[in-house]
């Protein structure tokens, strides 16, 4: 299956279950489901809808590890916080936007390159297309300027992908469009964000860039080319990721982005706490 995928993209990681790590996330899915399903069936949901919040739950619990493996893909511990933490977050504050998370995601395999292999152009049109449909979704053209910063990493840092510019340029183009054509404005902090949400942010974010000065070696290696991760693009993914959900900030909806700072900050308190264990260099990514 590993083999097919990759046929058709580079920047696919499918679970592979001969590692712990991806079994225990494999057993830990379904029971985010359930809970899930649980929990709105006793706020009152009906049968579809508590469906419907048993598969966002699970959206959730994966958006948040396999965001956190590729922040820190030394740190397994760190996975398995952000998981809890974002779920927590699902479950206290409601559903994040999806788009956002998966999009936090993408963008930052294209830049850290985790495969091992650079994007293939289909790759980029896909992340380019979802990077402006998120912009769109969400109201925030800033989406898309964090994905034209996130292909200009991909198109500047070592072994360039020069094509990426095209992708910059896109980017840019659909932001600029929406900003003239959709009358952007910056919203007004909501009351979640403009009383304790702030405080909270700004904690994560000190707890963030601890893990992002403490990462100063890499043991893992590309899923595909067995080669060292990066550094400079593991820590240049470490941004594209903080600023997908700084961006909501300025648009007023700080709760779409919660289970982002939820992953954010099952990173930063792994790498405080110094809970990744030493090991020798990796034969590949546990996902």
């Amino acid at each position: 299956m590993s083999h097919r995928i990759y046929r058709i993209t580079s920047i696919g990681r499918p679970l592979d279950p001969s590692y712990r790590t991806n079994r225990a996330v494999l057993l830990i899915l379904p029971l985010a489901g359930l809970i899930g399903s649980a929990v709105a069936g006793a706020r009152g949901a009906d049968l579809i809808d508590a469906l419907i919040a048993g598969l966002i739950g699970v959206a959730v619990a994966f958006g948040a590890w396999a965001l956190a493996r590729e922040l820190a893909p030394d740190d397994d511990p760190a996975a398995f916080i952000s998981l809890a933490l974002a779920y927590a977050s699902y479950l206290v504050l409601g559903p994040p936007s999806l788009f956002l998370l998966f999009t936090a995601l993408l963008l930052t395999r294209i830049v850290n390159r985790s495969v091992g292999v650079p994007a293939r152009p289909g790759d980029s049109i896909f992340v380019c297309a979802l990077t402006l449909w998120t912009a769109y979704v969400t109201g925030s053209p800033l989406v898309a300027l964090v994905g034209a910063i996130a292909f200009a990493f991909d198109a500047a840092l070592p072994r360039p992908l020069r094509r990426q510019w095209w992708f910059v340029g896109l980017c840019l183009v659909g932001a600029a469009l929406w900003i003239v054509a959709g009358d952007y404005a910056p919203g007004a902090p909501q009351p979640l964000a403009a009383q304790s949400g702030y405080w909270v942010v700004a904690v994560i974010t000190l707890l963030y860039a601890i893990a992002y000065f403490r990462t100063r070696r890499l043991s893992s290696v590309g899923d595909q080319s067995g080669v060292p991760l990066s550094l400079r693009r593991v820590r240049a993914g470490m941004v594209v990721g903080l600023l997908v959900p700084a961006q909501a900030l300025m648009i007023g909806d700080a709760k779409i982005a919660w289970a982002l700072w939820a992953t954010l900050a099952g990173v930063g308190v792994s790498s405080l706490l110094g809970l990744a264990p030493r090991r020798e260099r990796l034969r590949g990514q546990r996902m």
